[in-house]
């Protein structure tokens, strides 16, 4: 990821946190408070591409990353707009996807292996 990307997540990220708590100002942790975010930088990019460039709709992609559909609506919604501010456009696949096992099967084409889900031993 580009360190501009990074910078303007964090921008929008804090811009957010300031309206929300109303303009008052933050106490700085080190970085190990506060909970854990559902879906990291690099998952809601990858959202963004599944739903921009193939099309996947946004309910098919929270199934993929076990969220709430509301939650990748407001991610990639976020994410579009840092990738508008940094300049970078997404472009529209040639096939479009509609389904889960359609990405699966797309992936299987280009020849990615995909590994079985296995359980932990608890």
């Amino acid at each position: 990821m580009s360190r501009r990307l990074l910078a303007l997540h964090e921008d929008q990220r804090e811009a957010d946190l300031d309206k929300r708590r109303g303009h008052r100002p933050r106490i700085k942790g080190d970085g190990t408070t506060g909970r854990r975010p559902m879906l990291t930088l690099a998952d809601r990019l990858l959202a963004t591409v599944l739903h921009y460039r193939l099309a996947l709709p946004q309910v098919a992609v929270a199934t993929l990353f076990n969220v709430h559909p509301g939650t990748v609506n407001r991610r990639i919604r976020d994410v579009r707009q840092l990738l508008q501010t940094a300049g970078h456009v997404i472009q529209r696949a040639d096939h479009q996807l509609a389904v889960l096992d359609a990405l699966h099967d797309l992936a299987t084409t280009a020849g990615i292996v995909i590994p079985l889900k296995s359980k932990s031993a608890s």
